[in-house]
């Protein structure tokens, strides 16, 4: 999903560096009880808060910042600890608010800040076309390392969800198609491809759901579910 701005905001001019890829396959496992989310996460909130401040969901215009915070919901039912969740917080600040990765390691590290610029789809303006662009995107994707697959899968699995919630609805159905500025079939095929790349290496139950919430978003696009 996308942005749409309430009010004019710089833009960052650094894309996210890609990741190398691995030989072998992550299985992601239950492990130790993860520490509360602390100070560091409130800050991210607030800071995330006045960053996304003015900025609307692509179609339904809600607040922005309703999707980063799903995004970190996500993150933490899923096992992610703090740096991850913070990153879930600020994953769009790179692309969309003029925040540069320098400044998001200043204040959360530069952990926080290699997940933030994984995340991030470009900060080029104005944006390269749709298909190099998220072809790019894929091919960073396929080589990242766990801790960005799963605020990258919390992020897509949230905005499938959305265009599933929204074509469900009569007063949108596949009218959510025009918010993109891809047709239906590219965006179909973007998901589906999200999919491929998350799982190149790394299995985890994450993508298990997202995988199934693309599967019925092909059923609602009236289009096959299988390949990319």
């Amino acid at each position: 999903m996308g942005v749409r701005q309430g009010r004019a905001g710089n833009r960052a001019e650094a894309a996210g560096a890609a990741r190398p890829s691995s030989a072998t396959t992550t299985v992601e496992t239950e492990s130790a009880p993860l520490p509360a989310y602390g100070a560091r996460f409130e800050s991210a909130l607030t800071f995330a808060c006045s960053r996304h401040f003015g900025q609307e969901r692509k179609g339904n215009g809600a607040p922005y910042i309703t999707h980063p915070l799903a995004v970190a919901a996500l993150v933490g039912e899923y096992g992610g600890d703090e740096d991850q969740a913070i990153a879930a917080l600020l994953h769009d600040v790179l692309e969309d608010c003029g925040v540069t990765e320098t400044d998001v390691a200043l204040r959360y590290g530069a952990r926080v800040a290699r997940i933030v610029a994984s995340c991030t789809d470009t900060t080029l303006r104005p944006k390269p076309p749709w298909p190099q662009r998220k072809q790019a995107f894929l091919a960073r994707l396929r080589g990242a390392p766990p801790d960005v697959k799963l605020v990258v899968a919390a992020d897509k699995l949230h905005n499938a969800q959305a265009i599933v919630r929204d074509l469900r609805r009569a007063s949108v159905g596949d009218k959510v198609w025009s918010r993109f500025r891809a047709g239906r079939e590219d965006v179909l095929w973007y998901y589906r491809a999200a999919v491929d790349a998350l799982t190149d290496g790394w299995s985890h139950e994450l993508c298990d759901e997202l995988r199934a919430v693309v599967a019925e978003l092909g059923r609602w696009g009236g289009s096959p579910e299988g390949g990319s």
